[in-house]
């Protein structure tokens, strides 16, 4: 197995990713935007924007502008644009709080406190927003038209001020150089103010606007998509961020570095168990033999076949996911059954005391007499006396998890237990198939994977990822060998949907029950002193009709 600290950081989503991931929840944002945005055209129709601009002459700096947008923001414009604009519409609509910039028709800028020179030297912009084009360009207009004149009403009353100041001394001096001088004086200021009168600011006065700026049904919705979108993809990335999971089915590969060895399409079969009354009837191996879901549990059962092949005429496997309720005890039970197909024989062991699924479905429902796997590896009864034929095949044997003894068995004794079982299974069976409980929840799962020859993962799409990153050091902690994993419950193409095994070739189950006694067991000398578990465990194989 590969470093999974290392392995793991290669699924880190990805914002693509995270899109295809969870499309549906993006779709559905980029549905609502639109729905937004077209509920929100409708309900306040279409909007225009007068936009103006004006050039205020002598501005050198930031400071200057500053000031001019100040006064253009005042109430003494706002109410000279008020009484222009209504003049000019013939209406009393306006008011002064349409001219405060911030207002929600108007907008100037640059605003008080700009960057100098972000908009030139002294050119100051005004948009005004109406649902009339007319409207609009009148509102714009009237704003520079009434700042033109507070500013030129504001450079007379500061020159008018001055001059005041400087005739009441001329009257209350007896000097005729000093009143020759305040009279010069006088007469600059006069000369001062006619110049600045006359630097009247250059306007670029707003025509009527043609197309709105928004409001048009196409432009909002498109508006609409496009936001929609943003926040759709965003929500999937910290959805995908807070469960990253498992994608794609060679995923897990690149974690574990071990291959794929058998992909299970999703089925209904807990639909299929509670239609059927009984849950050996819901695995597609004896409820729909020449489906494509029993064909992909074939094509696992090869993959064991040739794991077999390799490592010996005996192997044991333990089926491991990190956590219950994985769909494992239903793989394994398929897996029984296609495996027992070729003659094979099969001892499957419901490891999983929470769940016993395994043993519910391989046995239809009927509880098993007598002990299980506890009671064997507490040495209280033998191997022999626990284990029952599945009425599914007659090379299909099952070992039940048993009740909870008075006094379980932890810790090494478990450990040897469990080697010593598998040992005495392996004497009789080809292959023992044990369901195993959650690895990350279960401790008693580690002495069974620990005893077992080989590993196999069973997992599902979108598990995270986490989880699995813990497994990988557990089994590494563990020394187990892991050999494959099998990915179920991926969604089956419509072409696999579809298929049927020809009836023809198809596998038959034979109806009738098979002849002869199931097992035929034979015991030597008890293990470990007359502990119960035997060194010697035979079954002779039952003769088939040709």
């Amino acid at each position: 197995m590969k470093d999974a600290s290392v392995e793991s950081a290669r699924f880190e989503p990805t914002v693509f990713g995270a899109a295809r991931r969870y499309r549906i929840m993006v779709a559905a944002f980029a549905l609502a935007g639109m729905v937004a945005a077209i509920g929100y055209t409708l309900h306040h129709g279409k909007t225009y924007a007068g936009k103006a601009s004006v050039t205020v002459p002598g501005l050198q700096s930031g400071q200057s502008v500053d000031s001019e947008v100040l006064l253009m923001e005042s109430s003494a414009v706002a109410q000279r644009a008020v009484s222009i604009a209504n003049a000019t519409l013939h209406t009393k609509g306006f008011s002064a709080q349409d001219f405060y910039n911030g207002g929600g028709s108007l907008t100037v800028f640059p605003p008080a406190g700009a960057a100098a020179g972000s908009y030139g030297a002294s050119i100051i912009g005004v948009t005004f927003t109406a649902s009339s084009p007319q409207v609009a360009q009148v509102g714009a207009n009237a704003l520079l038209q009434a700042f033109s004149q507070q500013r030129s009403a504001d450079i007379t009353a500061q020159y008018n001020s001055a001059i005041a100041g400087i005739d009441h001394t001329i009257i209350s001096t007896t000097d005729p150089a000093q009143r020759s001088a305040l009279q010069a004086q006088r007469n600059e200021q006069l000369v001062n103010e006619q110049v600045d009168l006359s630097q009247q600011p250059t306007v670029v006065w707003a025509i009527e606007p043609t197309t709105p700026v928004s409001g048009g049904l196409k432009k909002t919705t498109a508006e609409g998509l496009v936001i929609g979108l943003v926040l759709g993809v965003a929500a999937a990335y910290v959805r995908a961020s807070r469960r990253r999971g498992f994608i794609d089915r060679q995923d897990p590969a690149t974690l574990y570095g071990v291959p794929l060895i058998g992909e299970i399409p999703a089925f209904g079969a807990e639909k299929a168990l509670r239609a059927n009354g009984a849950a050996g009837h819901g695995l597609p191996m004896s409820a729909d033999p020449h489906s494509a879901v029993a064909e992909a549990f074939r094509f696992a059962a090869g993959s064991v076949e040739r794991i077999r092949a390799e490592r010996g005429p005996r192997l044991s496997l333990v089926f491991v996911s990190p956590l219950a309720d994985a769909g494992k005890s239903m793989v394994v039970a398929n897996l029984a059954l296609a495996i027992a197909e070729g003659g094979t024989r099969v001892l499957a062991v419901d490891a999983d005391a929470g769940d016993k699924g395994l043993t519910s479905r391989l046995l239809l429902g009927t509880p098993a007499d007598g002990g299980g796997l506890e009671q064997v590896l507490a040495g209280q009864q033998p191997l022999a006396t626990c284990i029952h034929p599945s009425p599914l095949n007659n090379a299909v044997a099952v070992l039940g998890s048993g009740t909870a003894p008075h006094r379980r068995v932890t810790g090494m004794a478990r450990a040897k237990a469990a080697s010593a079982l598998l040992a005495t299974a392996k004497s009789s069976f080809d292959i023992v198939l044990i369901d195993s409980p959650g690895l990350l929840q279960v401790a008693d799962a580690t002495e069974l994977v620990g005893a077992s020859d080989a590993v196999i993962i069973v997992l599902g799409p979108n598990e995270l990822i986490r989880d699995h990153v813990e497994t990988v050091d557990r089994l590494k902690l563990i020394g187990a060998d892991v050999v494959g994993y099998i990915y179920g419950g991926a969604p089956m193409p419509t072409p696999l949907a579809r298929y049927q095994r020809n009836g023809s070739s198809a596998r038959q189950e034979d109806p009738d029950p098979p002849t002869g006694d199931f097992p035929t067991l034979s015991f030597g000398q008890p293990l470990d002193g007359g502990s119960g578990l035997t060194t010697e465990l035979r079954m002779d194989r039952i003769d088939k009709a040709p």
